[in-house]
């Protein structure tokens, strides 16, 4: 029993692994993380990767809300699992919301024009 522990009552397994999930579990966890992320990317008008700090603010409020519903697995699982999926949930957002992203690029665009014609 090197790999559970006895937590209120209920013997839980430390190594859990993310595929060892219900599927109803994975499908929650999924839509929450694109959630929040998709949030903090509105939040931050971008249309790219969020920076590594907003990252795992958005980790660790997913994480949060996983240890509320009482699924028990461990952080690094759901920070490996996240890290598998940014690339498709910036993919979807751009899908999801084409016109905020059309807008948000047009600014990063006018920006850096403005930033290149001040440093000339």
């Amino acid at each position: 029993m090197k790999n559970h522990l006895k937590v209120n009552g209920k013997l839980l397994q430390t190594n859990k692994r993310f595929s060892q999930l219900k599927n109803s579990q994975k499908d929650w966890i999924a839509t929450e993380l694109y959630k929040l992320y998709h949030d903090k990317m509105k939040e931050r008008r971008t249309t790219r990767k969020l920076p590594p700090d907003h990252r795992d603010t958005v980790i660790s409020s997913l994480y949060e809300q996983i240890q509320n519903r009482e699924i028990w697995i461990p952080y690094s699982e759901v920070k490996k699992y996240a890290f598998s999926k940014i690339t498709k949930i910036v993919k979807s957002f751009k899908k999801q919301s084409p016109e905020l992203s059309e807008e948000i690029e047009a600014n990063h665009a006018i920006l850096s024009d403005g930033a290149r014609c001040n440093s000339n």
